[in-house]
């Protein structure tokens, strides 16, 4: 019995000993598993991920880093009909038929951990004079740190909050160029700060910016304020927002900016052709003047292939001569998607729409979308002794996208003029008509 239980003993010391090497060998097992995860996961998140989503994305495993490498590439062909349309007192001053770089952009844009975001964008249509267009840094995303109400901040050089087409990227906007009366009353870009936010999902939207009014730099580099400065802020509202229809979408917007210590302000536009020396065809001229308040509404429909849009302008301005003259235009434009498409909008702007089918595929059975559209507008600068002309324009517009980022747009435009710069030697009331076309591609 002894002996029984002495070897009894000896084994289990023995499967005892002999475990020990099996167990240490399964623990190391599970270190290098739990290292090579850890490694492979802290890989993942220091590596950016590329891939295309309508542009050349980066992103790193987590997502905390994003970045976006882009660009556009527009080109113009004008025909132009100008007989009657004869630019008196101004030297070589005429509309010609031709082709033009329109905008050829680069930009780099990004989110660095979520909250700091920048863009750069410049244009190279002109390869002696490329311009900035957005240089910009700014912080979003602050609600979970800040509470609701706390604004997104950006510094830099960027498009001001005002106007519903202008805000509207050029690479979406329905006719080839944007109305008369935007270019005449908006203030597009400047240097200054901006707070900005949305609400309800996109639903409710504003933004506020302080900018300089001259908006060029000086030889220095740097941006003067005191040649003037500007407030302009702009509020926006969904009342109709079908969460689960993109198609059908009902937006308002109110908008306005100011402009004080200033010694002059001018309102003017040299039309919708851009070829030839195009001289300006309304045109205050430079009013002597401390200050000036330009207001707008916007309104604009999606249902289904169906849209509708307009805006309308007004500005006052304190002249030094205490007469105060104000100035109005405003426009109105339809369109409709032949192949059932919609017009795309968030946060307050018209966005990227994709067609139904890209141009050749199934097959070679598909030809993308085609959208029709027509747009009225009217501009008039003219009150007591400031005649600066006004203008009518019409156009129709056919355009074609191929997919998602390239479409070949066709434009029919009417420019009449009454009065004005054109004036100057004798009455003027005449027509210009053009036939533009524009290929365009953006990523």
């Amino acid at each position: 019995m002894r002996m029984h239980l002495i070897l009894g003993l000896g084994l289990v010391l023995a499967m005892a000993v002999l475990a020990t090497p099996a167990q240490a060998d399964d623990d190391l097992r599970a270190t290098v598993r739990d290292e090579i995860s850890h490694w492979a996961e802290a890989k993942d998140d220091n590596s950016f991920k590329v891939y295309w989503k309508n542009g050349l994305n980066l992103k790193t495993g987590n997502g905390d880093v994003k970045m976006k490498i882009g660009g556009r590439i527009q080109i113009d062909h004008y025909f132009v009909d100008d007989d009657d349309f004869v630019a008196r007192g101004v030297a070589d001053a005429a509309f010609e038929s031709g082709v033009q770089l329109r905008r050829m952009r680069l930009y780099n844009s990004g989110v660095l951990h979520g909250h700091v975001e920048w863009k750069l964008q410049m244009d190279f249509a002109d390869a002696n004079d490329p311009v900035l267009k957005d240089g910009y840094i700014g912080l979003v995303d602050m609600d979970d740190c800040f509470g609701c109400l706390m604004p997104n901040i950006r510094v830099g050089h960027f498009k001001a909050p005002f106007g519903l087409e202008e805000l509207t990227s050029s690479k979406y906007i329905t006719f080839i160029e944007r109305s008369s009366v935007t270019n005449t009353f908006g203030i597009s870009r400047r240097y200054g700060v901006m707070l900005h936010d949305v609400f309800r999902g996109g639903q409710l939207g504003y933004a506020f910016s302080y900018f300089s009014e001259d908006g060029s730099l000086e030889d220095d580099g740097e941006v003067e304020f005191d040649n003037g400065y500007g407030l302009a802020g702009r509020i926006w509202y969904t009342p109709w927002y079908d969460c689960e229809c993109s198609c059908r979408r009902l937006h308002v917007g109110v908008g306005a900016y100011t402009l004080e210590d200033i010694t002059s302000v001018r309102f003017n536009d040299d039309g919708l052709v851009r070829t030839g020396t195009d001289p300006n065809l309304i045109d205050t001229t430079a009013i002597a003047a401390d200050g000036a308040f330009v207001w707008n509404v916007e309104l604009a429909l999606v249902y289904g292939p169906f849209s509708l849009q307009g805006e309308f302008f007004s500005a006052t301005v304190s002249d030094t001569a205490n007469t105060d003259p104000s100035f109005t235009g405003w426009y109105v434009q339809a369109s409709y998607w032949l192949t059932g498409e919609c017009r795309k909008y968030s946060k307050g702007a018209f966005k990227r729409v994709s067609p139904c089918c890209n141009f050749l595929d199934n097959d070679c059975c598909c030809y993308g979308g085609v959208e029709l559209a027509a747009k009225y507008e009217v501009i008039d600068l003219n009150d007591g002794a400031i005649q600066g002309g006004k203008m009518t324009n019409w156009v129709i517009g056919l355009n074609w996208h191929l997919n998602p980022n390239a479409r070949i747009q066709l434009n029919y435009m009417n420019v009449g003029v009454k009065g004005g710069p054109l004036a100057a030697a004798a009455p003027f009331d005449e027509t210009l008509t053009a036939l533009a076309i524009r290929w365009q591609v953006d990523w």
